[in-house]
């Protein structure tokens, strides 16, 4: 989806697809159509083979599956190469601490640029920016079905999604980070209409740990939750031990659950495959809703903003991958130099009016965005 949309401007000169596997390189650059776009066969845990592939480039997008190791080789390798670096998914408070390497260097590291984290960031500095004082921030995720689908398809990568599942979440609370276990701090969340109420959880996910680090305002509680049609079964699952990467003997043999559940699960389809089973109605009919509530004090008022957005996947419409719009406006920002601020950042630590011009620019894609401001006396 990155590469889709920055074929399409006009100031992108070269987009350079690397992967692992080359040949699925291959067959997006073919279905680019693009003499803009070249392939490239990298191993992102070798930092020497994305230095190769990234010299010349502006700006180096690593959308692989999430990994402190992978993140660290790239953002080391932009560094070598003089180029700006962005991610999708980040441990933020590790990468963070690089950040005077990069702004001696003059350049800008962004990170977290997807839809949560994200554009969820980009919500919580809208609304700091109208309170004097921030002290809660609660980011909040879940769908429902509305027409179940007709067969499984991996719509996300399964190895992000699922180590997700199994991971122990981070809550800030009161200046220190606290570790929950997975599926803990269960809650019905009222959502806006059509999602409605819903059931959420503690999710291991980056918000809590950029946002009080860029909000500032001496906010003093952070936390992330989602919810959505797989968590019943996806809580079955971890609660099994099906996630766990420790090998237990099976018959002699020594397995890790894990592997053995991956393995079974069927690999991310190609994005022509995808919007052909989309269209035939195969993946079903769900609706989504992205919301961020801060609350602080603006002069003697309590306040609470509400920013959310309402996703819809249905088969008569294409899938909107909204992570990649997303990092795709990013990254065109990056390598326009709209974005001024070096060092290792945020979505959130972000110029006021560049977040608002990407939400301007994410309104183009029909994503749109609802504010709610809700005031009383402190």
């Amino acid at each position: 989806m990155i590469a889709s949309e920055l074929v399409k401007d006009p100031e992108v000169t070269e987009v350079r697809l690397a992967d692992i596997n080359l040949e699925r390189a291959r067959r997006l650059a073919d279905r680019l159509k693009s003499k803009k776009v070249s392939t490239h066969g990298v191993d992102a845990s070798n930092v020497g083979d994305v230095t190769n592939a990234g010299r010349g480039t502006d700006v180096m997008v690593n959308a692989t599956t999430y990994s402190l190791k992978f993140n660290m080789n790239v953002m080391q390798a932009a560094l070598k190469c003089g180029a700006n670096y962005q991610d999708l998914a980040s441990d933020g408070l590790e990468q963070l601490r690089l950040g005077d390497s990069w702004k001696e260097a003059g350049l800008t590291a962004l990170i977290c640029t997807g839809a949560s984290p994200g554009i969820t960031n980009v919500f919580a500095a809208h609304a700091a920016d109208r309170l004097d004082r921030v002290e809660e921030i609660r980011v909040r995720l879940a769908g429902k079905a509305v027409k179940e689908p007709k067969e499984y398809v991996s719509t996300w990568s399964p190895e992000t999604a699922w180590a997700d599942m199994a991971e122990e979440s981070m809550v800030y609370k009161d200046g220190e980070y606290k570790v929950m276990p997975p599926f803990s701090g269960e809650e019905v969340y009222n959502f806006p209409d059509p999602v409605g109420p819903q059931t959420v959880f503690w999710h291991c996910h980056e918000e809590p740990g950029t946002l009080p680090h860029f909000i500032g305002k001496g906010v003093k509680y952070v936390d992330f939750k989602m919810g959505g049609p797989d968590f019943p079964l996806a809580k079955a699952i971890v609660e099994l031990g099906l996630m766990n990467d420790n090998p237990i003997d099976v018959k002699g043999a020594k397995v890790a659950p894990r592997d053995v559940f991956l393995a079974l699960l069927p690999p991310t389809l190609p994005p022509e495959e995808m919007e052909s089973r989309s269209k035939a109605g195969l993946l079903g009919e769900s609706v989504w809703c992205l919301l961020v509530e801060v609350i602080g004090e603006k002069t003697d008022e309590k306040m609470t903003y509400t920013l959310y957005g309402v996703i819809r996947h249905a088969p008569d419409a294409p899938l909107i991958p909204i992570t990649g719009i997303s990092a795709a406006i990013f990254t065109k920002m990056l390598g326009k130099g709209k974005i001024e601020t070096k060092g290792v950042i945020a979505p959130e630590a972000l110029e006021p009016d560049i977040r608002q011009a990407f939400l301007t620019e994410l309104a183009k894609y029909g994503i749109i965005f609802t504010e709610k401001v809700e005031s009383r006396l402190a």
